[in-house]
């Protein structure tokens, strides 16, 4: 199924997304879906064919990511919510949606819930970096500072091993690199996103949501902080993917979609 691309006005410029499926099928809600750091949707790109044959799917860029205009180093999840809420009502006007999150992905839609309330159905979150405030306040100045380019390779060596050296084994190196480019493209804005979420105040924002809401977690280092994110959203629901332990996105794509469907119902 190939991938759709367009853009929509937001309040920081143009936010650029991927979708695929059937946009507005009247019986069922339209499927956002927000990256994880430091990634834009394309780290979708492997995911959205198998959730489209279900229902319509959108994937954002966040501000000043992967295609979208902005050029804040040092943004908010609520700032990056901002422009995604402006894109759905662009592409799914006031039709309910479901919105579902990977890594800090979740934050994003924890707050585009939080911020639409009614129009969205359910929430899913895979993999949940719900960390305590002191580890968030531990590792904010190690992965959220404004990261500093220059013409030393070396220097993007660290988005090198994130996007190629530790994904070649489960995906295509085209698509690697796909990656690595996605990343590096971001300039200074490279760590952007890990200061949104290390800055967030995760435990009244998760506390606040009400919608059902349905958390997957697998063997990795955020099984806790899931765990951890289960407890604190009230009425979550917990399935632990035992069998999924790396690439939950693109070499375990189908059980990743199978498992957030089933939660969709």
């Amino acid at each position: 199924m190939r991938l759709r691309k367009g853009y929509s006005d937001g309040p920081q410029g143009q936010v650029h997304w991927r979708q695929a499926g059937n946009i507005g099928t009247p019986d069922r809600s339209d499927l956002y879906c927000f990256s994880p750091a430091p990634f834009g949707s394309i780290a979708y790109s492997n995911l959205l064919p198998h959730l489209a044959n279900a229902r319509g799917v959108v994937a954002p860029d966040y501000p000043g990511q992967g295609g979208s205009d902005g050029d804040d180093v040092t943004p908010s999840i609520e700032s990056y919510a901002a422009s995604m809420v402006a894109t759905i009502h662009d592409v799914s006007k006031t039709a309910p949606i479901s919105v579902m999150g990977f890594h800090s992905g979740c934050l994003v839609a924890v707050e585009v819930a939080l911020t639409l309330q009614d129009q969205v159905e359910q929430v899913v979150l895979v993999d949940v970096p719900a960390f305590d405030p002191e580890t968030r306040a531990k590792y904010l100045p190690m992965v959220g500072a404004p990261f500093e380019p220059s013409t030393d390779l070396q220097s993007v060596a660290k988005s090198w091993d994130m996007a190629v050296a530790k994904r070649q084994a489960t995906q295509p190196l085209d698509q690697c690199l796909a990656l690595f480019a996605d990343t590096v493209g971001n300039g200074p804005r490279i760590n952007a996103t890990f200061h949104a979420a290390f800055t967030y105040d995760v435990e009244s924002r998760f506390a606040a949501l009400s919608h059902k809401t349905s958390i997957l977690a697998t063997q990795s280092s955020l099984l806790e902080p899931s765990r951890r994110a289960a407890a604190l959203i009230s009425g979550a629901q917990l399935v632990e993917l035992a069998d999924v332990q790396r690439s939950v996105l693109d070499e375990n794509a189908a059980v990743t979609s199978a498992a957030i469907l089933q939660a969709l119902g």
